[in-house]
């Protein structure tokens, strides 16, 4: 089987959003960089199976951290949500714009919308890859739980 290769810079990125999201639980961090190792070397006995079912376990509040994990999986592999998690979670916007007015709303902050604004333009013009505007959308919306999830709605099919 071919297995995905994340760059040490992807890896670096995801761990930095956990460590960001978990500041006072380090054994949480702890756990993800073991299961991250475990996928890069597998040991006698290990499956995907396995990995997925405990990431599962470890973000099952945090959707898009779980969500997130699938960069690191080899392709036939994908962490998905329970169907009624993801009917009763699934962010009642009708478009980008909508999500766009209620984080413009909710910052209150003219700077750190614009600055938003800016990582999401970047991405769009490939200055920026998945992993850095993930990483930074999630930083700049740390407060704000359920625009986390909301945002994680309105990323292409392939980073869900």
């Amino acid at each position: 089987m071919i297995i995905k290769r994340q760059s040490a810079r992807d890896v670096l990125e995801y761990l930095q959003i956990v460590l960001n999201r978990f500041p006072d639980n380090r054994e949480i961090y702890d756990k993800i960089t073991k299961l991250l190792k475990d996928l890069r070397l597998p040991r006698p006995g290990f499956t995907y199976n396995d990995v997925i079912s405990k990431v599962s376990q470890l973000f099952k509040e945090h959707k898009d951290l779980l969500l997130g994990f699938n960069q690191f999986l080899p392709p036939g592999y994908k962490i998905t949500l329970p169907e009624d998690q993801t009917q009763r979670k699934k962010p009642e916007l009708r478009d980008a714009s909508e999500f766009l007015n209620k984080v413009k709303e909710r910052l209150q902050d003219e700077h750190a919308y614009k600055s938003l604004l800016e990582i999401l333009r970047m991405f769009k013009e490939n200055k920026k890859s998945f992993t850095e505007v993930h990483h930074e959308v999630l930083y700049a919306l740390r407060e704000h739980h359920d625009l986390c999830v909301d945002f994680t709605a309105f990323l292409p099919a392939r980073y869900r």
